[in-house]
């Protein structure tokens, strides 16, 4: 593993929990991670390195197979600090979703996740190749997609059955028990570990939701997301801080200054040409990040009757709404009064 990887933070709370579980075998859970059961208790954090280390002692503790399915389910929304409370907040299922998709991260710097949309389906994706896993990628799969299953349950309630759950390894022996612990269907030695939904229910709202609560959950997420960010990320970085400056417009509900990059070359410590030189090796540049960042946005704050598409241009940076309508047409195939009454209408 990479050691700057190996040293990013993760919260210590699942590592905590899995304590709480041997808490008569701690110094045999705690092998080789410089920890002990007092400082791991006393700790809001471990590495990588230690989390990983301490998932490793529980699978040779626990002596079965399917122990990361039990450990799994122990997991609640509260367990997930700020995303779990952002994703139980959102206004519909894909927004929930989407919370995973960027912020799994921060609770996990090992797994990278990703969502996208269809004509047909609503996927959620877990990137376990990230950084190698090797014996821990198959109960990592079971325990993320138990916590991704979990949250489409709690929007759906116990009628799942058009969920379907893929994992990339094959049935193993003790699949037959995964309707223990999952809803809906399964899918073996699929393409990725990842749930697949119609993608008609995108737009069905999330029974807790609350603005105010996501507003300020995903705000404290993007704080987090860049402790565990790695520093030659650049691209990472600028779409971090991008999202990060446009969230401010959406929970402030005002207009601010455009962002522009030599402000992020000073927060990223670098000269502005040193940075466009970094985008450019990844094949990217800032105008185009931070536009995507804007319709992103945009597509966003339409489902919001209280803005008129003018106000949103406005809000956003354009100086005036026919370079919104514009941009937003680029970016979608349509306008953006075409995107709101297709929006109302699903």
């Amino acid at each position: 593993m990479n050691s700057i990887l190996d040293e990013l933070p993760c919260p210590s709370t699942y590592s905590r929990m899995l304590l709480r579980r041997w808490q008569r075998q701690a110094k045999e859970l705690l092998k080789s991670t410089g920890l002990d059961a007092h400082s791991l208790l006393q700790q809001t954090t471990v590495s990588v390195r230690q989390q990983l280390q301490i998932l490793r002692n529980a699978k040779r503790l626990a002596g079965s197979r399917d122990w990361a399915l039990e450990f799994g389910r122990e997991l609640s929304i509260n367990s997930h600090g700020p995303l779990g409370f952002a994703a139980v907040s959102a206004k519909t299922l894909s927004e929930g979703l989407d919370v995973f998709g960027q912020f799994v991260r921060i609770r996990a710097p090992y797994i990278n996740a990703s969502t996208s949309s269809s004509e047909r389906n609503l996927i959620l994706r877990f990137d376990v190749d990230f950084q190698a896993l090797d014996d821990l990628e198959i109960p990592m799969a079971e325990i993320l997609l138990q916590v991704a299953s979990a949250y489409v349950v709690a929007v759906l309630g116990e009628d799942v059955s058009s969920m379907a759950l893929c994992f990339r390894h094959g049935a193993r022996g003790y699949a037959s028990r995964y309707s223990r612990f999952f809803k809906g269907s399964f899918e073996f030695n699929a393409n990725f570990n990842g749930v697949v939904l119609p993608a008609s229910f995108r737009v069905i709202e999330c029974p807790l939701h609350d603005e105010s609560v996501y507003r300020s959950s995903i705000l404290r997420c993007r704080e987090d997301l860049q402790a565990v960010l790695a520093p030659d990320d650049v691209v990472a970085r600028t779409h971090h801080w991008l999202a990060k400056h446009f969230d401010q417009i959406a929970t402030n509900h005002s207009a601010i200054s455009l962002p522009r990059l030599e402000q992020l070359a000073t927060e990223l410590c670098v000269t502005p040409r040193t940075l466009i030189r970094q985008l450019a090796n990844k094949g990217t540049c800032f105008s185009d990040l931070r536009t995507t960042q804007q319709l992103g946005m945009a597509q966003r704050m339409l489902d919001d009757a209280r803005y008129s598409a003018s106000e949103i241009g406005t809000l956003l940076g354009y100086d005036n709404p026919a370079n919104f309508a514009r941009a937003f047409r680029r970016l979608t195939g349509m306008a953006p009064g075409e995107f709101r009454r297709r929006k109302r209408s699903e």
